[in-house]
This record gives structure tokens, C-alpha cells and sequence, in this order.
């Protein structure tokens, strides 16, 4: 609470002798994000992209026009089709983000006829291989590679980590420290590509 108390810690430490108590390491991964229905499209457009509900319902309708998007008055976040490695690797190859990254596609994960009613989940089409996409406007262009990197995410592999935890003693406090080992970037790897991409666009 003292910054007086914390610099005679950190002097008492320099000079101390550090104990291990504990280590503990974890396997953890975490699964891949479902696809886009209309409602949390429109809230990462929002978070992402700073669009609102409505210039994304727009943007996706317009794509939708152009036959480059599904249905955009969605509420299932599944797909029924099969044939979906084709359009995976479709998507991948028409998204400047996904350059130098694996691709895989667990259709298992995405399929779901139960939760599917009139409509499946927003996904580009097989269109998006013939269509000039630097001919789009922005905003089109900005929904479409994220509903891209949504499918090439959903179908990825999982982020799979080592979680280590490490508490140490010294001059009577204790102290903790955490970390972590990346084992399978799997659909980070995606996501943090089209992030560094924002980035440069902004």
C-alpha cells in the first residue's frame, strides 16, 4: 500500500534469497469461436471496424446482392451444407490475412443441422474465387474478410497452451508469477494476423 514499504521489499529482495514454494503447470486450450449469425456479426463490426448495427446489416445486405455472402437475416450460428473444404480453401486463398498459415477445416465443428432453422450462418460463398474484391467499397470489403476470418477460424484447429504458475518466497513475501508456452497457435494464428492487418490499415 506504502511505496516506502515497497522499496524496502525490492532492497531486502536484491539481496535475499529466493525460495520456490510451488509450481504448477496446466495443458489448457481453448476451442475455436462459432460461426456468425446476424447479432454478433454486427457486434464485432462494432468492435473491430467501429460500424454500426446498421451499416453492417447494409454492407452484408449489399454483399448478399452481390452473391459474395449468404443470407444476412440470420440466428443460427451452424451450417447443414457439406462440400465445405472447398469454400474453406476458397476463402483462404482470396484473404491477404491468412498468408504463410495452415489451413485445416474441422467441418464436424460448424455442422449442426438441429440448430439451423430458415437460414444457416453468415459465410462467403464459392463467388468470392471470380470476384475482383479490391473493387468493393470499403465498408463491403471490411464485412466480408470478417465474416472470411470467421469461417477459417471456426473450422481451425484449437489454441492449445502450457500454463505454468510459479510461487516464489522472499524476505517473507510471496510472490507469483505466470506464464505461458504456445503449443498449437491453431485459430489465434488467424486472428492475430487479421488484427496485425487492422492495425496497419488504421
Amino acid at each position: 500500500d506504502k511505496k516506502a514499504d515497497a522499496e524496502q521489499l525490492k532492497n531486502a529482495c536484491q539481496s535475499g534469497t529466493v525460495t520456490v514454494k510451488q509450481v504448477a503447470r496446466r495443458d489448457k486450450s481453448e476451442k475455436p469461436p462459432a460461426l456468425y449469425d446476424l447479432t454478433t456479426l454486427q457486434r464485432d463490426a462494432n468492435r473491430l471496424l467501429g460500424f454500426t448495427a446498421q451499416q453492417t446489416l447494409d454492407y452484408l445486405q449489399n454483399l448478399y446482392e452481390k452473391k459474395l455472402c449468404t443470407y444476412p437475416r440470420t440466428d443460427s450460428r451452424y451450417l447443414t451444407s457439406e462440400g465445405l473444404p472447398v469454400l474453406v480453401n476458397l476463402v483462404a486463398n482470396a484473404m491477404p490475412f491468412r498468408k504463410g498459415i495452415a489451413i485445416s477445416c474441422d467441418a464436424a465443428a460448424v455442422i449442426n443441422d438441429k440448430k439451423v432453422t430458415d437460414h444457416h450462418a453468415v459465410i462467403p460463398t464459392r463467388n468470392i474465387r471470380e470476384a475482383d474484391l479490391s473493387a468493393l467499397p470499403v465498408g463491403e470489403r471490411a464485412i466480408l474478410e470478417l465474416v472470411a476470418l470467421r469461417l477459417l477460424c471456426a473450422v481451425a484447429h484449437p489454441y492449445i497452451y502450457d500454463e505454468t504458475s510459479v510461487t516464489v518466497e522472499c524476505a517473507g513475501a510471496e510472490f507469483t508469477a505466470k506464464g505461458r508456452t504456445v503449443k498449437q497457435p491453431g485459430w489465434r494464428a488467424l486472428d492475430a494476423a487479421y488484427r496485425a492487418g487492422l492495425k496497419n490499415v488504421e
